[in-house]
């Protein structure tokens, strides 16, 4: 999960499917957020104190505390909802004007904050469910598994990059190498729980070939998401650890739901190839 003066709003495609719109902040109970934040990509903040967090948070939230949110903004991605929860949704209100005020356009705050939460019954953690894990060994292939889906996740950040430099900021390359980058992100925690040692990124968007149009290029994204999502459901059908499955199963969601899409529209000529304004340079 990935935070200066407030720009101009534009409607993008965007991981989550939310349109990229400024509105105002937002209200959402915690039945929604719920929903929500199950979904792939989703941004949901935690902004008390590490020691209230670690005593008990909701499900899937990550920790930036209030009084570091402000130097913490490269952590998101400006272009997608954030989620924000406090104890009873104070400070989380206080977090979001100032995510708000930083320019994020969809920012909204969990009302009643983590009492709401808990009462609803909704799912919680503490430290002990998120701390890495420091015995127990994957199995060849499983490890095996999470190796080649970092170098996949790596090769199409670096191909979509490549793209990039000879379209700058077409579409929607420019909405999706964000979340490329957010997929490797997503994993590396996975080789530190597990032991795995993170290998050197070999791929560089310099040395990879660009067809010579737009569409073209388009195409071979097509075709680069398809592979994605057959290569997860080949993963999917032996991986044991939840948690990997968990990544797993996102990470293809993304694919096969955003990416995907996205792709064949533009494959297609379905959608406009001008520069996507939706995220920052």
């Amino acid at each position: 999960m990935l935070f200066s003066g407030c720009q101009r709003a534009a409607i993008s495609t965007t991981d989550s499917g939310v349109p990229n719109v400024a509105t105002e902040i937002k209200e959402v109970s915690p039945a929604d957020a719920e929903a929500a934040v199950s979904k792939a990509y989703s941004q949901f903040i935690d902004v008390r104190t590490p020691e209230e967090y670690s005593a008990g948070h909701a499900d899937r939230a990550v920790n930036i505390p209030l009084d570091t949110i402000g130097s913490s903004l490269d952590r998101l991605e400006k272009n997608e909802p954030v989620y924000l929860i406090c104890q009873t949704g104070n400070r989380s209100r206080k977090a979001a004007v100032i995510l708000k005020d930083a320019g994020f356009n969809n920012v909204l705050n969990v009302t009643g904050g983590t009492v709401a939460w808990k009462a609803a019954g909704l799912p919680m953690a503490d430290a002990s469910s998120t701390a890495p894990r420091s015995s127990g060994k994957l199995d060849e292939k499983t490890e095996k598994a999470l190796l080649s889906a970092l170098e996949d996740e790596r090769r199409a950040q670096a191909t979509y990059e490549a793209v990039l430099k000879k379209f700058p900021d077409a579409r929607p390359f420019s909405n999706i190498v964000g979340a490329e980058q957010r997929h490797e992100s997503y994993l590396l925690p996975l080789f530190a729980k597990y032991g795995v040692n993170v290998p050197k990124n070999e791929f560089d968007s310099s040395k990879i070939s660009v067809p010579d149009s737009l569409t073209e290029a388009c195409a071979t994204g097509v075709a680069a998401e398809k592979e994605n999502i057959a290569l997860y459901d080949g993963f999917l059908g032996f991986v044991k650890e939840a948690d990997i499955k968990e990544v797993f199963t996102l990470l293809q969601s993304a694919s096969r739901d955003n990416h995907l899409p996205a792709f064949t529209r533009c494959s297609e000529g379905r959608m406009g190839n001008g520069p996507g304004r939706g995220r920052r340079p």
